[in-house]
């Protein structure tokens, strides 16, 4: 397990799926991040790419091949390569091999950086395209949280909130497809609370369109909470299992999203997907902020 840390913050990174594991303040102890439960889900911040969600029939045709995949990729389950460490920063890399060719026909280099700024660990992925034609992607994360983060705390008395505090575009999931075509307004001048019902449909999908969004739970009987800052998402998510059920909840940060309920199944026509020209690289980042 790797360890970073700095005066506010402890954090923990395991070289599997470059996951997060721990994420402490130094003045608490308190364990901001999910551990994982078989009960309801087993893992705690699984990295998401070449896919975000679930493609239809978990397949794709790319000239003129059938490939197949499951949800979110594969990233999460293979090994990184630490490539720099410092006490309060690590560099993770991942590249394509036999394996991976055999459900995604692309070279890629994916390079994970997590850094302790202050009370604030920021993310980078980094996307590398090594190859001579055009690498095409999706990437996204999937932070769970403890909440409550108190054993006297409850999971109802946990507030969530956003900023910029207005009306977003949500978009609806048809099992586990987007219905984007059908979106519905979201509320969020005022912020509400958690409850294990909420995640009856899967997550709740806020279309962001790549302006700057943070999400903040906080839990309201011991007064802590986490805030998640992106910048550039398409979409970010708020996702908690269901009907099985746990203490935790994910704020994800999206750059794509699943297939489309009308999706034809061609990679070049999926929706969400972006494209790298050979030889280029594209970063993404968010931020944690436990308080």
């Amino acid at each position: 397990m790797i360890k970073i840390k700095n005066k506010e913050l402890a954090v923990e990174i395991n070289e599997l799926g470059a996951q997060l594991h721990s994420i402490k303040r130094q003045d608490n102890g308190i364990e901001y991040l999910w551990q994982g439960s078989p009960d309801s889900w087993g893992r705690q911040a699984p990295i998401l790419f070449p896919f975000v969600g679930r493609l239809k029939d978990d397949q794709y045709q790319f000239n003129g091949q059938t490939f197949h995949q499951t949800q979110h990729g594969f990233a999460r389950d293979r090994q990184f390569t630490v490539t720099e460490q410092l006490d309060d920063r690590v560099i993770l890399e991942q590249h394509a091999g036999d394996d991976t060719k055999k459900v995604y026909p692309f070279d890629f280099i994916l390079r994970v950086a997590y850094e302790l700024v202050g009370d604030r660990l920021a993310v980078s992925y980094r996307v590398i395209n090594p190859a001579r034609q055009s690498l095409i992607y999706e990437i996204g994360a999937h932070p769970g949280f403890n909440m409550p983060l108190t054993s006297q705390g409850s999971y109802e008395n946990v507030e969530f909130s956003v900023t910029p505090a207005e009306k977003y575009s949500r978009i609806i999931l048809d099992g586990p497809y987007n219905d984007s075509g059908h979106p519905q307004m979201i509320d969020m001048t005022k912020p509400f609370m958690l409850n294990h019902d909420l995640f009856n449909h899967d997550a709740i999908i806020f279309k962001t369109c790549g302006s700057d969004f943070t999400a903040t739970l906080a839990d309201k009987g011991s007064g802590h909470g986490v805030s998640v800052a992106t910048t550039g998402t398409q979409y970010v998510g708020l996702w908690s299992a269901y009907p099985a059920t746990g203490n935790f909840a994910c704020i994800e940060p999206w750059w794509g999203i699943a297939d489309n309920v009308n999706a034809d199944g061609l990679l070049l026509h999926k929706q969400g997907m972006y494209r790298l020209a050979p030889g280029q690289e594209r970063d993404y980042h968010f931020s944690i902020r436990p308080f």
